[in-house]
C-alpha cells in the first residue's frame, strides 16, 4: 500500500497487551477507525513496544510491563480493514541479520507491509547479536528497492552522551538505505531545527529524506514522568507550567503548546529545494480521548486538514 512520508501525518498506535486477547485487538482497531475516519492521517506507525530500563532519574512508570502482540498482525488489519498505510517498527539488535532479513521477507510478502522503521539499540552499553541499524540497512535495500520497501530510521536531535553528531548519524544511515527519520517525542524545536540546518550546510544526503517529528499531547501530571522514564526530554518550564496547573487543564494546555512548536518547525524549514519537507507522527501517550486528537489535528497548521 503506498504512502508518501514528505509532508504527511501519521498516527501513532501501540499495539494492544497479549493478555487483553482478540478483544484487545479489535478494540484498538475500532478505536484506531474512529480516530481515522475524519481523513486527518495518512497512515498510521505501530510502535514495538519492549520493557525499558529508566532513561532519567526523574521518571516513573505507574504500571508494570505487559507483553504485546507484534505490530505487524495489527497493521494487516488496519490495512485490510481500514484501507490506510501502516508503518511497522523492528528492534534490529536482538537477532542475528539473517533473522531479521527473514522478518522482513515475511513482512513483506506475507503481511503485505511495506513501510518499515528500524530501530537499533546502545551497542556501548551491551553487546547485541543483532546488526546496528546502518549495517540492517544496507543488507535490507541489497534485497528490496526503495519502490518495495520504504526503510526508516529514528533520529534523537538532542542524543546525549554520543561522540558522534547526529547529522552525521543520518548521514550513514541515509547512505546506506534510509528513506525518512522519525524523531523522538520532542517539546522543544531548537535542536531539529538545529540539526536540519546542519545538514544543509553540510549538504548531507539525510537533508533529502523526510524528518517525522513526533508530538504527544499531555493528559495527567504522570504522564511527564513515564515520558521522562523513555528518555524524552522536556523543558523545565513547561513541565512545571502544567504542574502548576489543575490536572483537568494539561490537555488543553499541551494541545497549545504542541500547535506553537509546529509553527516554529514550519516557519524553519526554509527552501523546498534545500531540504525535505517534515511530517508529523501524533503519538498520544495513555487514554486521550479521540476527541482531543481530532481537537489537536484542528489546531495543527500543517496537519492534513490543512
Amino acid at each position: 500500500m503506498e504512502w508518501e512520508p514528505a509532508g504527511s501525518t501519521i498516527l501513532e498506535v501501540v499495539p494492544p497487551t497479549l493478555d487483553s486477547g482478540l478483544e484487545g485487538l479489535y478494540s484498538r482497531i475500532s478505536r484506531v477507525r474512529r480516530l481515522v475516519s475524519d481523513g486527518d492521517f495518512d497512515a498510521v506507525n505501530i510502535p514495538e513496544i519492549h520493557d525499558e530500563e529508566n532513561r532519567n532519574d526523574r521518571g516513573a512508570r505507574t504500571r508494570q510491563h505487559s507483553p504485546r502482540r507484534q505490530p505487524r498482525e495489527m497493521g494487516r488489519r488496519i490495512q485490510d480493514e481500514l484501507g490506510l498505510p501502516v508503518i511497522i517498527n523492528h528492534v534490529v539488535s536482538f537477532k542475528p541479520l539473517e533473522t531479521l532479513l527473514d522478518w522482513v521477507r515475511d513482512t513483506v510478502a506475507g503481511y503485505g507491509i511495506g513501510n518499515i522503521v528500524l530501530v537499533g539499540a546502545p551497542h556501548d552499553r551491551k553487546p547485541w547479536p543483532g546488526p546496528t541499524v546502518a549495517e540492517a540497512n544496507a543488507a535490507i535495500r541489497k534485497e528490496f528497492s526503495a519502490q518495495q520497501l520504504k526503510i526508516g530510521n529514528s533520529c534523537i536531535p538532542g542524543r546525549e552522551g554520543s561522540p558522534i553528531p547526529e547529522s552525521v548519524r543520518m548521514e550513514e544511515k541515509a547512505l546506506t538505505g534510509a528513506d525518512f527519520f522519525t524523531t523522538q517525542i520532542i517539546y522543544d524545536p531548537a535542536e531539529i531545527i538545529e540539526l536540519r540546518h546542519q545538514m544543509v550546510r553540510e549538504d548531507s544526503p539525510a537533508k533529502n529524506c523526510p524528518i517525522l517529528v513526533s508530538l504527544c499531547p499531555v493528559r495527567k501530571h504522570e504522564n511527564l514522568a513515564f515520558l521522562r522514564y523513555l528518555g524524552v526530554e522536556i523543558p523545565d518550564a513547561f513541565e512545571q507550567e502544567l504542574l502548576a496547573l489543575p490536572e483537568a487543564d494539561c490537555l488543553e494546555r499541551s494541545l497549545e503548546f504542541l500547535r506553537s512548536i509546529q509553527t516554529d518547525l514550519i516557519e524553519s524549514e526554509g527552501d523546498p529545494q534545500d531540504v525535505a519537507p517534515f511530517g508529523w507522527n501524533i503519538a498520544p501517550v495513555g487514554q486521550i480521548p479521540p476527541f482531543s486528537i481530532r481537537d489537536l489535528m484542528a489546531r495543527l497548521p500543517g496537519s492534513v486538514r490543512s
